[in-house]
C-alpha cells in the first residue's frame, strides 16, 4: 500500500528539482509573483510554488483505507477488555477543519497532523483535551475540579482523551483560500490580490474518538464532574474547534445516537 502523504512529498520533491534545472521556467513573467524571474531567488520560489501545487493537488485526492477502522475496532476492544470506563464520541465536520499542528505546510500551507503509520491526517488527543479543558473551565468556573479533572503542573488528570480519525466521507480534503493583506497601494481597485491556496479536511467528514477514566477517580474531582465534562463536549462542538473558528471553521456536530457510558463488569 502507497503512503498518500509520502508520495506527496516524493511528489514535492521530484517536481521542485526539476522546475529548479527547467530552462523554460526561468525565462517565464510570473504573473502570480509579480516579478521576473530574473534571480536565482526568485526561480527557487517559483519552483517551490510548481512542486507545492502538485504534491497538493495529488494529496487532494486523498482517500480512507482500511487500516483506520481496524485500528479503531481495536481500541474498542482494549477499551472492553480494560478495567476503566470510557466513552466512544462520533462527530461530524460542518465545515471545514483545521486542528493541530504538523511538519508538513510546506505542501498544506497551514499545519496539518499526518499519522504516518496509518496514513491518514487526524486531531490529536492532546488537542481535544485543551480544547475540552478551556470550555469546562469557562461552563463551571472551578479551577480547582477543572485541574482536577485535566491535570496541571502539580500532578496528572483523571481523563485520558484519545486521537480522534476521519472514519468515513467521500472526500476528505479540500482546497479553500487566504487572501493576503496588501501592502503599498492606495487605491483598494489597483490591488491585485494573489489567494494562497491550502488544504484542509473538509465538511461532511465523520470522526470517531473515545474518553476514558477509572469512576471512582473522576467522582473524587466532585459529583458533577461527569456531566460537566459532557456539557464541556457539547458545548465545545458547537463552539469549534481548531484554528480559524472565528472564520467559521470547525463547527462540529456529535452524531453518536446516545453517548453510553461503558465501565467493567465488576
Amino acid at each position: 500500500m502507497v503512503n498518500s502523504l509520502l508520495n506527496a512529498i516524493k511528489t514535492y520533491m521530484y517536481h521542485l528539482k526539476s522546475n529548479v534545472s527547467d530552462p523554460k521556467l526561468q525565462q517565464l513573467w510570473d504573473f502570480s509573483l509579480g516579478v521576473a524571474l530574473r534571480s536565482r531567488q526568485n526561480l527557487i520560489t517559483a519552483a517551490k510554488l510548481v512542486a507545492k501545487e502538485n504534491a497538493m493537488n495529488q494529496l487532494s485526492s486523498y482517500n480512507l483505507n482500511l487500516l483506520i477502522t481496524a485500528y479503531i475496532e481495536d481500541i474498542r476492544k482494549a477499551l472492553e477488555k480494560s478495567n476503566v470506563c470510557f466513552i466512544e464520541i462520533k462527530f461530524r465536520t460542518l465545515r471545514k477543519f483545521i486542528a493541530g499542528w504538523g511538519p508538513i505546510y510546506f505542501i498544506t500551507e497551514v499545519p496539518m497532523v499526518w499519522d504516518l503509520v496509518l496514513d491518514v491526517p487526524y486531531v490529536p488527543g492532546s488537542t481535544i483535551k485543551g480544547i475540552i479543558r478551556d470550555h469546562f473551565m469557562e461552563l463551571t468556573g472551578d479551577n480547582k475540579q477543572t485541574s482536577c479533572v485535566f491535570g496541571d503542573n502539580n500532578g496528572v488528570g483523571k481523563v485520558i482523551f484519545f486521537d480522534a480519525y476521519p472514519t468515513n466521507g467521500k472526500k476528505i480534503l479540500d482546497y479553500d483560500i487566504i487572501n493576503p493583506h496588501y501592502k503599498g497601494v492606495n487605491n483598494e481597485y489597483d490591488v491585485m490580490p494573489v489567494p494562497i491556496k491550502f488544504l484542509a479536511i473538509n465538511e461532511g467528514v465523520e470522526f470517531t474518538t473515545f474518553l476514558a477514566f477509572d469512576k471512582k477517580e473522576l467522582e473524587g474531582c466532585g459529583k458533577s464532574a461527569f456531566t460537566s465534562l459532557l456539557q464541556s463536549i457539547i458545548f465545545s462542538t458547537r463552539m469549534g474547534w481548531g484554528r480559524r473558528t472565528s472564520r467559521g471553521y470547525g463547527d462540529l456536530e456529535i452524531i453518536s445516537k446516545q453517548v453510553e457510558l461503558k465501565c467493567p463488569s465488576s
